[in-house]
């Protein structure tokens, strides 16, 4: 590969001695030492330094002088590995060591150095033991880095939308033990999840003062998993099966996403299968009354909503009820916050973020690599 070579000597005369301190003039020896630095427009640079060698007078050794471009025995720039780590901040680090002609180990290396800088200024650490800014909204949500064997948990501040840390496991004690190392549990106002009891009796135990608001895309997804169950019911009947077929898209999706050649066809199939009809209305109902009730109506609203699903709706619907006996005042917390709408939707990006993440990287098996890519995404 074409490249440059410059050589470079110091221009200082003396140096102080490392060994006793005194100021020291009388030349020993000179050194040369290739160093890489950043390359020049596609063409590799080396840096051919004469390093001198002082000697003391004073205590008779001889010492080498300081390198600040490069740093004790680094045979690149510092400017090179902080290019280095930026480009491995967003992409492979074998692809960013093949660019370079570097190995994979040392661009690691570099991708640490400067993610330790980037996380100091958001006080946070490379490390999974110290302490962690308290921001006033958290989120928190799991996902898994091995389905069904290995979970991890995600901790996000939704104010700054900045990930506070990646802990490993969902387990209460294994969640509290992460919760506990924000610096001011008291500052935390409100702690928006999905409807997980193993979530809600961490918070409850480690943030005693913080608000436990229940994601409503979760409260909503909850009685959307009950209307297409009630749709694949009617669909194992003989009358449902074909007229069906490829059409519960119709059913659960918003009412304002759908076009108004699939409102008519939506509304044919609710008027041949009544209790589809219902269980759409009833759902379609729970999201109004999201969009439109207050903090002194969000009661009286809801249980208006629980007492028709009870009289009209299907069993499938009614027995989805038991989430709004069980976290009824986690969901009702959400219009104690308003117009600040608390959700987990930043929380859920970062989770489909992660999940591409570990698409590319084939799993990832090192966990605190992944860890440290999590932390690095912007939002």
């Amino acid at each position: 590969m074409e490249g440059f070579e410059s050589r470079v000597m110091g221009t200082n005369e003396r140096a102080a001695c490392p060994h006793c301190g005194a100021v020291c003039v009388k030349e020993h020896d000179v050194r040369q030492r290739i160093k890489r630095d950043v390359p020049l427009r596609g063409h590799r640079v080396e840096l051919v330094l004469h390093k001198r060698r002082f000697w003391c007078i004073h205590c008779h050794k001889a010492f080498t002088e300081s390198d600040s471009a490069c740093g004790r025995r680094k045979r690149t720039t510092l400017r090179l590995r902080e290019e280095i780590g930026q480009q491995a901040c967003s992409r492979p680090l074998m692809h960013v060591a093949s660019h370079y002609q570097v190995g994979p180990r040392f661009v690691q290396a570099c991708l640490e150095t400067v993610a330790s800088t980037q996380l100091a200024k958001r006080g946070l650490s490379l490390e999974e033991s110290g302490s962690l800014p308290t921001p006033r909204f958290l989120g928190i949500d799991e996902f898994a880095r091995r389905k069904g064997h290995r979970y991890d948990t995600l901790l996000c501040d939704l104010e700054a939308r900045q990930v506070l840390e990646v802990s490993a496991g969902r387990k209460k004690d294994e969640v509290a033990s992460v919760l506990e190392r924000l610096s001011n549990c008291d500052g935390v106002e409100a702690v928006s999840m999905d409807m997980s009891t193993t979530f809600r009796e961490a918070v409850q135990l480690c943030l005693p003062r913080a608000r436990i608001v229940a994601d409503h895309f979760h409260v909503i997804q909850h009685v959307n998993k009950a209307v297409n169950k009630v749709i694949g019911r009617w669909a194992k009947k003989e009358e449902g099966k074909h007229a069906l077929e490829g059409q519960r898209h119709l059913f659960l999706r918003n009412q304002e996403d759908l076009s108004a050649e699939d409102e008519q066809s939506r509304a044919t199939l609710a008027a041949a299968f009544p209790e589809i009809g219902t269980a759409w209305q009833l759902k379609e109902a729970l999201r109004t009354w999201y969009a439109e009730a207050s903090a002194e109506t969000a009661a009286a609203g809801l249980d208006r909503w629980i007492a028709a699903v009870k009289g009209q709706g299907p069993k499938e619907l009614r027995q989805a009820l038991s989430a709004f006996r069980n976290w009824r005042q986690e969901i009702l917390a959400f219009f104690d916050f308003l117009p600040t709408r608390l959700s987990n939707g930043f929380v859920e990006g970062k989770n489909n973020r992660t999940k591409a993440l570990m698409r590319q990287g084939f799993g990832y098996s090192n966990r605190r690599h992944l860890r440290l890519r999590i932390l690095l995404e912007v939002a």
